[in-house]
């Protein structure tokens, strides 16, 4: 048990005193009302919050044989969950479980290997590889390349009656495979992150004049006036940028440039360290993931802006989101951070951008990607499925929807790295239940909010599966439905 008042641990977490009280009284911190003015906490509560803020416990009972130092740290869940997720760290003797009881908790109905869209393939079943971790089977399942054509979509976990972290366990199962053996592509992304500034190694110079040229493009053709706005300190917006964009179609820079032009936007990019996507979440290496974020908020300071936008791609948004929480909270304190959902429903309600439905005339439907739905919701208790829907529908009046959707969507095939690994085959027939849905759906525009997912219906399942769809990212609906000045007017 531990023993504290509200005003220690409000120093201890580095958070109000006030913020304490909401979580005892939403219950993120179960505690019962002791002598003094003190809560009494259990230790594995107190635990918990530990290690969901990255923080040391002060204290450490004697002689707990769970007390291990974990070099995998586990993702934080949501206290909106119905009930407490089965935590799968450090049996002894096996670091991918934690007690032999959670043996007992897979009852093998089968539930996870009906949901996922590629059981079945090369033998990969979800309960074979939980029995396995179980076992103590590490070493071939470390070996094996399960984990990997495994997209991390979650649709196990969703379905699993016991609550089971099936993808948390891939996760581990990826950290712990050797570095040279990580499938190439993702492998040399966070190398290449990590010693150039972003993932495919643009130089500093070549991107400037890229970002420049661009800007001068857009003043002439929509935005009179606009000038691209690189390393303005005060600016109250930080805008990271995916480098596949300028890497492989810099032109589409321009659908965000409008947006935030249109609504009077204060924003900037940084010639340094811009790159938003953070792939050291696929290749399960958290101190490559940790770095980049880093870098980010130093960022962030050093141009003393007021918050922080992750324009593509869900798991940028997902591993930028885990790590402000897990190892830097206080920079949560610090500035906001922006989804593209958050930023541009802020702007839509605040009539800072008009709209004009009338420009799509398509059957339109949105695909949820995993990051921004499932786990989402799953660990930080939030999702985006319903400020999907009202951008979309507020640009595509004849709007259908994918069945299922939303918590049961299927993924597209291309999440966790699969779209950058070798196994495309795999990838490829993982994809053909998102085919069918975007079929019977009868849709003609796709509309989804993730680079990956994109890239996977556009190039792949289109052409595999003779969908004929158009497919769009909901920043280019936007940009492309806006209503802008007249050329002549004034737009600062």
């Amino acid at each position: 048990m531990y023993e504290a008042k509200v005003n220690d641990l409000a120093e201890e977490f580095g958070v109000h005193r006030n913020t304490i009280r909401n979580w005892i009284n939403t219950g993120v911190l179960p505690a019962q009302p002791g002598p003094g003015r003190r809560y009494l906490i259990q230790w594995v509560d107190y635990k918990r919050l530990c290690d969901k803020y990255g923080r040391q416990p002060r204290i450490v009972p004697d002689a707990d044989p769970t007390i291990q130092t974990d070099p995998y740290p586990a993702i934080p869940r949501s206290s909106t969950s119905t009930h407490p997720p089965v935590r799968l760290e450090g049996k002894a003797g096996n670091s991918l479980y934690s007690s032999p009881a959670l043996a007992d908790l897979c009852v093998t109905c089968g539930s996870c290997a009906g949901a996922c869209p590629i059981s079945g393939i090369d033998d990969l079943d979800p309960r074979k590889i939980v029995r396995m971790a179980f076992l103590g089977l590490e070493a071939e399942l470390i070996e094996s390349d399960w984990p990997w054509k495994c997209s991390l979509c979650g649709k196990c976990e969703v379905v699993c009656p016991m609550n089971i972290e099936i993808v948390q366990l891939m996760r581990r199962i990826r950290a712990q495979r050797d570095r040279d053996k990580v499938p190439a592509a993702v492998q040399k992304g966070v190398i290449t992150c990590l010693e150039k500034g972003n993932n495919l190694g643009i130089p500093k110079e070549d991107f400037l004049i890229l970002l420049k040229g661009l800007g001068k493009e857009l003043a002439q053709t929509s935005c009179p006036g606009f000038v691209t706005p690189i390393d303005v300190r005060g600016a109250r917006l930080l805008v990271t940028i995916n480098s596949r964009i300028p890497f492989v179609e810099p032109d589409t820079l321009s659908w965000w440039w409008k947006i935030l032009h249109a609504a009077g936007e204060s924003w900037t990019i940084s010639s340094e360290y811009w790159e938003g996507a953070n792939w050291g979440i696929h290749a399960s290496d958290y101190k490559a993931m940790r770095t980049i974020v880093k870098r980010i908020i130093d960022n962030v300071e050093r141009l003393n802006c007021k918050a922080l936008l992750l324009p593509e791609c869900g798991h940028a948004y997902y591993a930028t989101r885990y790590a402000l929480e897990r190892w830097f909270p206080e920079a949560l304190q610090q500035f906001k951070m922006y989804t593209l959902f958050d930023l541009l429903l802020e702007y839509l309600n605040e009539q800072r951008i008009q709209l004009n439905p009338k420009l799509h005339t398509k059957q339109t439907t949105f695909h949820d990607s995993c990051n921004y739905g499932r786990h989402s919701k799953k660990t930080f208790g939030q999702d985006y499925f319903a400020e999907a829907r009202i951008l979309t529908q507020a640009c595509c009046k004849r709007y259908v929807e994918m069945t299922p959707n939303r918590e049961d969507n299927y993924c597209c095939g291309a999440g966790g790295g699969a779209w950058a690994d070798p196994f495309r085959a795999e990838r490829v027939y993982h994809g053909r239940l998102k085919a069918r849905q975007i079929s019977e759906s009868g849709a003609k525009l796709v509309v989804t909010a993730c680079l990956n997912c994109r890239d996977q219906i556009q190039s792949a399942l289109n052409r595999e599966f003779n969908l004929r769809v158009e497919v769009q990212y909901l920043w280019e609906l936007i940009a492309n439905s806006l209503v802008l000045p007249s050329p002549d007017s004034e737009n600062g």
